[in-house]
């Protein structure tokens, strides 16, 4: 009996045994991403610092900086023995722990990379864990597939907007088209209408049997474009997706390339495998509800959508004296000359990653800039809502009496 019949024969929700070496190198992808991403960002895991933290719970008061850096330390030491150890699932199961209570005391830190790392993380552990029993690695497999596809997928609905084609895609493209003839420039921003469904269209290809190669394709010179978009040596913006893309790149590879026996149907609904099913409703169907401003945006992979919340905090002079110096070099004045602060440049300034963009946490950043205030109009936060499906985003305005209830 050939090769080829014998895979025509597997039952529809298995595959062959995936080689030990596939795994192993989607632990090393994985690692290697959320190891680069918290060096990038350390100051978003460790203290001191001046950006307020939010917390999932009011209870839950900050611990301090010694806290904070001991969490960050424990999270690096056991990435590397996730790394070296060769079944991990203990580890990984610690790291998972670790990581939730970080997550817990900041939400600022459910940053998109951070929260598809852990999932993917928590689908390899139970591919360790599930020794013995390879319906369940494969559809530990098959969730980490649903994973990224669905990422590709959401990630490119979210740029349907304006903004994403005059805006963010005009801004990525500006390095490329430096050496390209002028007449050419005005045919690059059409693109920008067709790149969304690319996006879309990767998420989609990589399910199916037929396009999946195409897909891969695709993807890998999606990535190529954007690093050399926003790499150090074009826009030199946002070092911390650099090893991200990188990342993702080679978890196309390792999933999807040369996986003729995955039917999408295994991919979507694994049969007694819970996991994958918590998977699909938080990566492939809740961020659905963020079209209507019902789910967080950066859990509905928007970044570089162009459409999100947007903060600035206005202030009296006496409130803005009190701010730490570096706070202060941030802020300019408005037309009236009160002095205001963009919440996003604060943010980028001192943790190296964009602002989580929802409004409950920017209000919790300007309450505790109203603990300066002698009175509460001293402080004024204005929220520029992102567009939904249901119209364009409203502006809402709060003082610290409102802030503080």
């Amino acid at each position: 009996m050939s090769a080829t019949s014998c895979v025509d024969e597997l039952p529809s929700d298995l595959e062959p045994r995936p080689p030990a070496a596939r795994v192993f190198w989607l632990k090393i992808a994985v690692s290697f991403g959320l190891t680069t991403g918290l060096l990038l960002s350390y100051k978003l895991w460790m203290g001191p610092r001046s950006y307020p933290l939010t917390p999932v719970w009011s209870f839950l008061k900050p611990a301090g900086p010694r806290f904070d850096d001991a969490i960050f330390v424990a999270l690096l030491a056991l990435l590397a023995f996730i790394v070296v150890v060769r079944n991990p699932a203990k580890l990984i199961a610690a790291f998972l722990s670790v990581a939730l209570v970080s997550a817990l005391f900041d939400q600022s830190r459910w940053q998109p990379w951070f929260y598809e790392y852990l999932f993917l993380l928590a689908a390899l552990g139970l591919w360790f864990a599930s020794q013995g029993h390879p319906d369940k690695q494969d559809a530990a497999l098959h969730t980490c597939r649903l994973i990224v596809a669905s990422m590709y997928f959401w990630s490119g609905v979210q740029k349907l907007n304006p903004a994403f084609v005059h805006g963010t895609f005009a801004w990525m493209i500006a390095p490329l088209t430096v050496s390209l003839p002028a007449a050419a420039k005005p045919w690059l921003l059409p693109l920008g209408f067709a790149a969304p469904f690319v996006e879309i269209g990767v998420g989609i290809g990589l399910l199916t049997r037929r396009f999946r190669t195409r897909a891969i394709m695709v993807a890998l010179a999606m990535h190529l474009v954007i690093l050399a978009s926003i790499g150090p040596w074009a826009q030199d913006y946002n070092n911390v997706v650099w090893p991200w893309n990188a990342a993702m790149s080679a978890l196309v590879v390792l999933l999807f390339w040369r996986t003729p026996e995955v039917p999408v149907r295994s991919v979507l609904w694994g049969h007694h495998f819970a996991f994958q099913k918590l998977v699909l409703l938080l990566f492939g169907i809740l961020p659905a509800l963020s079209l209507f401003n019902l789910w967080d945006s950066y859990l509905s992979f928007s970044l570089y959508s162009g459409n999100r919340n947007s903060a600035t905090i206005y202030m009296a002079d006496s409130v803005a004296r009190k701010l730490p110096s570096d706070v202060q070099d941030l802020m300019t004045e408005d037309k009236s000359k009160v002095d205001e602060l963009a919440v996003s440049d604060w943010y980028w300034d001192e943790l190296n990653v964009p602002a989580y963009p929802e409004i409950r946490i920017f209000k919790n950043i300007a309450s505790v800039v109203c603990r300066n205030a002698t009175n509460p109009t001293d402080v004024k936060l204005v929220v520029r809502g992102k567009t939904t499906l249901l119209g364009t985003g409203r502006e809402h305005v709060y003082d610290c009496a409102n802030l503080t209830r």
